[in-house]
C-alpha cells in the first residue's frame, strides 16, 4: 500500500510539474583534447567511473590498470597515477570509490586547458550522487550543493 501511494504521489508530481524526461533530446558533443595521451587517459577514467557507479569493482580494477598505463604516458600525471594505482590494487568497492575521489581531483588538473572541442564539466560530488541515486538512497544527500565548473 505504501509503495502504491509513493508511486501515485510521484506520478502526480510529474503531472504538476509537466516535466517528462522521456521526451527530452539529449545531445552530446564529443570532447577533443590537444594531447592524444590525455584523451586516452580520459577515456579510461570514464570507464573506471562508470564501473564504480555500476558497483562493478572487478571491472573498475581492470579499467584502473589500463588507466595506469595511459597515465604513465602523460606528463605531470604522477599524483593521478598514484590514485589510479590504489583503485587497481583492490577489489574493495568502498576503497576504490574513495581513491576515485582523489583521482578525480588530479584528473581535473591534467584536463584543464587541454580541451580543444566540446565542454567538460566537473561536479565534485558526481560519483557520490550517482551511486546514491542509483541505489535509491537519496535522503539527506539530495540537499547537498552540487557545483559544476567548466574545465
Amino acid at each position: 500500500m505504501l509503495m502504491l501511494t509513493i508511486s501515485f504521489v510521484s506520478a502526480q508530481d510529474k503531472i504538476k510539474l509537466n516535466h517528462d524526461h522521456s521526451k527530452m533530446e539529449m545531445k552530446q558533443t564529443p570532447i577533443e583534447f590537444s594531447n592524444e595521451n590525455v584523451a586516452n587517459a580520459y577515456e579510461h577514467y570514464e570507464h573506471v567511473k562508470n564501473d564504480l557507479v555500476g558497483s562493478n569493482p572487478g571491472d573498475a580494477q581492470k579499467g584502473a590498470e589500463m588507466l595506469n598505463e595511459a597515465l604513465g604516458k602523460v606528463e605531470g600525471a604522477g599524483a593521478a597515477l598514484s590514485a589510479s594505482q590504489k583503485i587497481a590494487a583492490t577489489d574493495n568497492l568502498k576503497v576504490q570509490r574513495k581513491a576515485f575521489s582523489e583521482l578525480s581531483t588530479k584528473m581535473e588538473d591534467i584536463l584543464r586547458g587541454k580541451i580543444t572541442a566540446g565542454k567538460l564539466y566537473n561536479c565534485r560530488l558526481y560519483l557520490q550522487a550517482a551511486v546514491r541515486t542509483r541505489n535509491s538512497v537519496i535522503g539527506k544527500y539530495s540537499q547537498l550543493p552540487l557545483t559544476f565548473t567548466e574545465l
